[in-house]
């Protein structure tokens, strides 16, 4: 009985990679929201139970291998932070987030999203230099 466990749970766990890479994405969302939206009141459809590539996270978009690869939440109204927790974003390739109230710091994480292409930061109340680790992002159109 424990072996054929075994057997299923290896089975699971590499036919259905994009679950477990769903479950880190979800986290990562989780809370970025909490840090965009403190007071939760623009990104309600972003839930801890949902699921961000079936179309009901505001301003979230995913790539045909489920992976969330584009976050839009232009002119939203945001009042918080940008998060490091954005890094768990592995595949993301486009970072919409111009025109809010966002404070604080870039952060260098950010550095760390390789598939990036667009980042919009532009037109918030971000403070601080910006991390010279993003002038290293190759993919970055300027």
């Amino acid at each position: 009985m424990g072996f054929s466990t075994l057997v299923l749970s290896l089975f699971l766990l590499f036919a259905y990679p994009p679950l477990v890479c769903g479950n880190a994405e979800l986290r990562a969302l989780v809370d970025i929201k909490a840090s965009l939206d403190p007071e939760n009141s623009l990104l309600a459809s972003w839930t801890v139970s949902g699921d961000p590539c079936d179309g009901s996270f505001d301003g979230v978009a995913c790539n045909e291998k489920g992976q969330v690869a584009n976050i839009s939440l232009q002119g939203k109204g945001l009042t918080g932070k940008v998060s490091p927790a954005i890094a768990g974003l592995k595949h993301l390739t486009g970072l919409y987030l111009h025109f809010n109230s966002l404070y604080g710091e870039i952060p260098r994480e950010i550095s760390n999203l390789t598939e990036l292409s667009d980042l919009y930061l532009n037109v918030n109340n971000l403070s601080g230099s910006i991390p010279p680790e993003l002038g290293n992002m190759a993919g970055l159109q300027g």
